[in-house]
């Protein structure tokens, strides 16, 4: 035999509970609208920084043409100074030295533009993650202060 329970009315949280919790909410809509402008300074930061990364890579196949044009000369040199014979040995060295240098400079410039390269895709995923989080915080916050909407009209003609 199954015996038949009767459901208790359970009284609910009072309208002024109600209102309390809705200007709750409505400070947590406050705090996530402070966030999302800190997101939105973090973009434009973002922007700033793909600007001079893009100036650095710049920078890097200048200086990859400025070594490029350093390894001519210096053979250039060399060669000119094998011509001048034993007066011209000192000049030798002298362009040998300015080659050594020429060289070291390509490569760093080409190990620079591979950590620039590196450098933007972190910087890019970044960006996009920057992006992405910001507008799912801006819906969070519609659907917050929607809520708090709704709470707000069902409570205040109650409460006149």
């Amino acid at each position: 035999m199954h015996a038949k329970s009767e459901a208790v009315p359970m009284d609910g949280p009072s309208k002024e509970e109600v209102l309390r919790q809705a200007e709750l909410l409505s400070g947590e809509v406050t705090r996530m609208k402070e966030l999302a402008q800190t997101f939105e300074r973090w973009h434009e930061d973002m922007i700033a920084l793909t600007g001079q990364s893009r100036d650095m890579h710049d920078k890097g196949e200048e200086l990859e043409n400025i070594s490029r044009h350093l390894i001519m000369t210096s053979l250039n040199a060399a060669i000119e100074a094998a011509r001048g014979g034993e007066s011209a040995r000192g000049f030798v060295v002298v362009a040998a030295e300015v080659r050594g240098l020429a060289f070291r400079a390509r490569a760093l410039s080409k190990d620079l533009g591979t950590d620039l390269d590196k450098t933007d895709l972190v910087t890019a995923a970044t960006f996009q993650d920057i992006q992405a989080g910001g507008k799912m915080m801006m819906a969070a916050i519609s659907g917050l202060e929607s809520l708090v909407k709704q709470l707000r009209t069902q409570i205040e003609p109650a409460t006149t």
